[in-house]
């Protein structure tokens, strides 16, 4: 017999080529968990190199250390939590299933942190390779500690009840064809309290005090001769004591050699305390389901109150970051323009180019910030196109040198199949940066930093997120041999404004603005991370069996070189602040401008006969209709009408289920004047190529 805790050392070479002949990890638990239910635990032993790991449950079910079931332990270490008087049991069963592969399942006692043994139930199967050796081993763990409770009250009851029915002495008593008795034991003479001289010879009718009961009997025992086959009845008799007891009779028909039925032969015996019993564990059972209902009721209740519990403090957390970043960076503007103003009623001018400039950089870094809150809560505006990561990456390469310093080693490894995936890569060029940032900082000056790739094929379970299909995803990878982080702030890395840098050197966004990048892309993002020794920041991607996009260079065009030929700009905003700017700035550069606050006033002018050349419009209008589905409506009349969408947040279904269409683009709040014009031009068709474009 295999030993479960001295097995040879396995080549790696040998253990690599093993390959499970077993559903994946998920649906083995999946199938496991719907057979038994009642799961408080999950487990998967790696047979060759004896190393399991387990969830929080299981370890807790064990008396163990979470963590330590989480990075695995040998399998010794689980089995010195069973009681010994169940471990050889336990063992038995596991060789036979790592021999020959199968189910295993076995209930066994184990010991709780709380110093007592609950029992539980292991059901498994160990996964065999080619040549018949296991390989893994994966399982759940079920309470049955209530169930076993249960079933030895049951036998104690039932054990009860058989000594009661072995005191009793059987019937057995046979009838001719009109019923009367023709035989009978001792026991016939004890149920009916009165000697064989009163009762043979005689039918039920004539002998039974309860004349309906009589009849019944006769009727049946009629009705049973009469189809010529066995039955089992029970029938409810006056006993001689004045009780009524439950009899279970089995009765048959008799025959003659000629197969005449000529009577009836039938044996009874008293099932009175049996049925007692039955409705006395019913209702235990009735008991046990209720108080099960309950405790489940309770938990969830509890869950969904700890839930809401994080779910608002989480909230506040949020709310109370972006309140202290925007009143920093709000306190920056408005004081520069208290100071402009100041300023030009002093008749000083000279400084308040450099005000501007203040307030202008306040409202960038304003704007970034919201662009890192709607990527952590996936709802910012992405351009994905197919992007060769391994090229994107090259061209980085450089910049990232420059920016982290000359005292950080920079090693680049990337794969050698170039790989496409569908993503912004303006964003994932940002993403790079942030985590580059982020180790040249866990760096401190000095180190190692290297980016990584490679494409490989994920399943599901822990090393895939469950909202993502299984399938081949390109790992972007930015590791650091730095200081490190500890298992609390690892737990809390992602989380909006944590941040382990000084007041004022960091949002706490950065990595939260790269999950929601990942999330939103069809990717996932995962931290591994060892205090005083690294990190290893993983970001995986769907990759695309098409070709990448080539990222074509736009020349910027200065507002000095968009003079207008005189066309007409409809301008549709609920904000009128937003919508005497853009008007300003249009009329300023010699374009006709019309206004609408809402997308019913905005629909009408589209409607109506006035000649209109362009549409920039807000997305979110209040009314019946948004701005997409204002200038759906509008371009019914206007086909060819070019639109520039503006958005300070855009709703998924306007970009994602429903694609721009030809001579649309999407314009995000706040922008510069450069891309806000660059985009009317290219509407227009008035690029610095066009044979028609000022000069």
């Amino acid at each position: 017999m295999m030993d479960l805790f001295d097995k040879p050392p396995v080549d790696p070479q040998e253990n690599a080529e093993r390959e499970p002949r077993a559903p994946s990890e998920a649906q083995e638990r999946l199938q496991l968990a719907l057979d038994a239910g009642a799961i408080i635990g999950t487990w998967v032993w790696s047979v060759p190199d004896d190393r399991l790991t387990a969830d929080e449950r299981f370890a807790e079910a064990f008396g163990l250390c979470p963590q330590r079931c989480a990075a695995g332990i040998c399998v010794k270490d689980a089995f010195a939590s069973i009681h010994p008087d169940d471990r050889n049991h336990v063992t038995a069963l596991m060789n036979a299933s790592l021999q020959h592969g199968g189910a295993f399942r076995c209930e066994y006692r184990v010991l709780r942190s709380d110093g007592q043994y609950h029992w539980t139930e292991g059901s498994g199967r160990a996964e065999l390779d080619a040549q018949g050796r296991a390989v893994r081993f994966p399982g759940v763990l079920l309470d049955i500690e209530a169930r076993r409770a249960a079933e030895a009250e049951r036998d104690r009851v039932t054990a009860m009840l058989h000594t009661f029915t072995s005191a009793v002495p059987g019937v057995v008593y046979a009838k001719d064809r009109q019923g009367r008795m023709l035989v009978a034991n001792h026991g016939t003479t004890l149920l009916i309290g009165k000697p064989p001289s009163f009762y043979l010879g005689k039918t039920d009718l004539e002998f039974l005090e309860d004349e309906r009961q009589a009849r019944q009997i006769m009727q049946t025992d009629q009705r049973i001769m009469r189809q010529g086959r066995p039955e089992q009845v029970e029938e409810r008799v006056d006993m001689p004591d004045g009780t009524e007891a439950i009899w279970l009779s089995n009765k048959a028909p008799l025959f003659d050699k000629q197969g005449v039925v000529i009577g009836l032969i039938g044996s009874s015996v008293d099932v009175t305390a049996r049925k007692t019993t039955e409705a006395a564990l019913q209702e235990l059972n009735r008991e046990l389901e209720t108080r099960v209902d309950q405790a489940v009721a309770e938990r969830e209740a509890a869950q969904a109150a700890l839930r809401q519990s994080q779910k608002m403090e989480a909230v506040g957390q949020l709310t109370g970051g972006i309140a202290h970043d925007f009143n920093n960076l709000l306190a920056g503007i408005s004081g520069s323009l208290d100071l402009i103003r100041l300023r030009l009623g002093q008749g000083r001018l000279a400084d308040a180019e450099r005000y501007l400039g203040v307030a202008q950089g306040a409202a960038q870094r304003a704007a970034a910030l919201t662009h890192r809150l709607l990527a952590f809560s996936r709802r910012q505006n992405l351009m994905p196109v197919p992007t060769d990561v391994n090229a994107l990456i090259r061209g980085l390469e450089d910049l990232v040198r420059r920016t982290v310093g000359p005292s950080i080693t920079v090693k680049v490894d990337l794969s050698s199949t170039a790989v496409t995936c569908l993503v912004d890569p303006a964003q994932l060029e940002n993403t790079l940066l942030n985590l580059c940032i982020n180790a040249r900082d866990a760096l401190k000056g000095g180190g190692c930093m290297t980016i990584s790739t490679c494409d490989q094929w994920l399943e599901t379970g822990p090393g895939l997120d469950p909202e993502l299909a299984a399938g081949r995803y390109f790992t972007l990878c930015v590791a650091d041999d730095g200081t490190g982080m500890s298992p609390q702030v690892l737990a809390k890395a992602f989380e909006p404004f944590f941040t382990t840098k000084a007041v004022g050197a960091g949002t706490g966004l950065g990595l939260s603005m790269i999950y929601g990048f990942a999330k939103q892309s069809g990717g996932q993002v995962r931290i591994e991370s060892v205090e005083g020794e690294g990190t290893r920041v993983y970001l995986q991607l769907p990759s695309q069996a098409v070709a990448a996009t080539p990222v074509a260079e736009v020349a910027p065009i200065l507002p000095e070189a968009m003079a207008a030929r005189g066309e007409t700009v409809l301008v549709v905003d609920d904000e009128p602040s937003v919508r005497m700017f853009v008007s300003e700035v249009l009329v300023s550069h010699g374009y006709r401008v019309m206004e609408a606050a809402d997308s019913q006033s905005g629909l009408q002018l589209l409607r109506s006969d006035v000649h209109i050349d362009l549409l920039v419009t807000d997305i979110g209008l209040p009314g019946t209709l948004d701005g997409r589905q204002m200038a759906d409506a509008g371009r019914l009349c206007r086909p060819a009408l070019p639109v520039l969408f503006m958005t300070g947040f855009a709703q998924p279904h306007v970009l994602e289920d429903r694609p721009l269409e030809t001579a649309m683009a999407v314009l995000t709040k706040p922008f510069a004047l450069e891309r806000f014009f660059h985009g009317i031009n290219t509407l227009l068709g008035k690029t610095p190529e066009s044979d028609d474009a000022p000069g």
